[in-house]
């Protein structure tokens, strides 16, 4: 009886309760500068959460880089908007920017993208080109150095992905401890087309790319995941489902990068 009698009242007091605040809100002398106050402070908590998120895509487009040289968010947007109205180019946005790796980046230099003496690369390369040219990168000492090797490795066998990345931490520390002002980036697998995806050597990219992001971490350098772009273009792929288009590195790739990377020249 007495949770009866109380529900009720609880219901009362919830009917009237707007009732009784619409007509303080009408005939209150000073309910115009409360409500005032409270739409000012609502408005400024969004305002603070707004510079909050913007803040945080500034972080996630220079990747915590460091404090100085980081491209802004409004600065890479310029730089994107410049580059759709033809009043820069990816040359001279990547001019201190050098590629290394295996014929995925050689598609860079036959499509005429970029500087090709920017551009270390060779088809079917391994780790082992990387060796072979661990001097020449540190002589040069470029800005920024984006390596991107893998595909041609890619093994079933547990054994010879950590001798992979063994061999790959031990190339990064030379270039680390020849020119440490060179920033590294790694740029992870691309996925394969979806048409012979399920061959065994394939199926790995995966964990490739999982034991690469722990390198990274580990050696306190940037990776480049690049899987959404070609999720997004399955057009771009080549007959054979590994080699790509010039679409996908002119119109999308090099995009990515900017973005994910803050490289604006």
């Amino acid at each position: 009886m007495k949770k009866s009698v109380l529900v009720l009242i609880l219901a009362v007091i919830l009917t009237l309760y707007p009732v009784r605040n619409f007509i303080t809100l009408a005939n209150t002398e000073g309910t115009e500068t409360t409500v005032n106050n409270e739409a000012e402070e609502y408005l400024r908590e969004l305002y603070d959460y707004d510079i909050k998120k913007a803040q945080s895509n500034v972080k996630k487009a220079s990747n915590l880089r460091n404090d100085s040289g980081v491209a802004t968010y409004v600065e890479i947007n310029n730089v994107l908007k410049k580059l759709n109205e033809g009043k820069t180019t990816y040359r001279k946005i990547f001019k201190d920017v050098y590629i290394v790796g295996d014929s995925l980046m050689n598609g860079l230099e036959c499509y005429n993208i970029l500087n090709s003496n920017r551009l270390i690369t060779q088809v079917s390369a391994s780790l082992y080109h990387l060796s072979g040219n661990v001097k020449k990168i540190i002589k040069a000492a470029p800005d920024t150095v984006i390596l991107h090797y893998g595909v041609n490795m890619i093994s079933t066998k547990s054994s010879q992905l950590n001798n992979f990345i063994s061999m790959y931490t031990r190339l990064i520390k030379q270039i680390q401890k020849g020119s440490p002002d060179t920033r590294i980036i790694i740029s992870g697998l691309f996925p394969v087309d979806r048409s012979i995806a399920r061959a065994a050597r394939f199926s790995k990219i995966g964990a490739y790319n999982k034991a690469l992001k722990e390198m990274c971490k580990e050696l306190n350098i940037e990776f480049l995941d690049s899987s959404s772009v070609l999720k997004a273009h399955p057009e771009c792929y080549g007959g054979d489902g590994i080699h790509l288009s010039k679409a996908f590195y002119d119109k999308y790739w090099l995009r990515h990068i900017i973005r994910e990377m803050g490289i604006v020249g």
